[in-house]
């Protein structure tokens, strides 16, 4: 019996230290895991107010301050590769990469700068793709993929095919009423074609777009940018007041 008891004794010690060892390494898990997610929260918003900041000021966008944001969302993307908003955010990098080359080039070798930023655009599409992977209801990345496509002067049926992705998974969002409502606006200023294509949609996310206060400012930009404000008016008639009143100069009812 006393065998017995002793043997109980040492069973409920090693089970003690091994439960020890368990929530140590769970601490020690729990204490890692929490240092990740503070670097790489650190790292995504300090790249998204980046790219806050060059939508307001592009000029501010350089090639170096580009590079260092990329290197800050791949240190992101080091601790958690399946999180789908720092691929998409990863993709804007490229985009801007993109952009900041092709700047570069007017100045300097227009064949090379070309071919850079041809590369980056194809580095952007691919970080979309992977965010889609993750996440296919990401309006934000569809729309991502239609603006390389537009960058690249693809307006095919996949362009028009990703914009439709992106309404029908977020026509409430204000990356989508953005991106209509810029290209819209630009299709209508050139007299292109592909304004037939995008008129209705472009009515309703003007109409939407200036609703939501995440994108009021951008479209109301986009409309004085274009010197639009008497079409955007007419086309909005049977908008709501709040809506129009926001609009220069447009005749607004009680």
């Amino acid at each position: 019996m006393k065998a017995f008891h002793l043997a109980s004794f040492h069973n409920q010690q090693i089970f003690s230290i091994a439960l020890k060892w368990i929530v140590a390494l769970m601490a020690l898990w729990s204490l890692v895991w929490s240092v990740q997610l503070f670097i790489a929260g650190n790292a995504y918003y300090s790249v998204k107010n980046n790219i806050d900041m060059w939508q307001q000021r592009p000029e501010r966008a350089t090639t170096e301050k580009i590079e260092r944001a990329l290197n800050k969302i791949e240190t992101a993307l080091s601790y958690f590769p399946k999180n789908a908003l720092y691929y998409q955010v990863q993709g804007q990098l490229y985009e801007w990469k993109a952009y900041s080359v092709g700047e570069a080039g007017v100045s300097s070798d227009t064949q090379t700068a070309a071919f850079d930023s041809k590369r980056n655009l194809y580095q952007a599409f691919t970080a979309y793709e992977k965010s889609l992977e993750l996440r296919p209801n990401w309006s934000g990345s569809w729309i991502g993929l239609a603006s390389v496509k537009w960058k690249q002067r693809e307006l095919d049926s996949a362009f028009y095919d990703y914009v439709t992705r992106a309404v029908d998974v977020g026509a409430q969002d204000a990356i989508v009423h953005k991106f209509i409502v810029e290209y819209g606006l630009d299709m209508f200023a050139a007299r292109s074609v592909h304004y037939v294509k995008v008129k209705d949609l472009l009515k309703r996310h003007l109409d939407l777009g200036i609703q939501n206060p995440l994108s009021r400012n951008f479209v109301l930009e986009a409309i004085q940018k274009h010197s639009a404000e008497e079409v955007v008016c007419r086309w909005l008639n049977t908008s709501s007041y709040p809506v129009k009143k926001r609009i220069p100069n447009c005749v607004t009812y009680d």
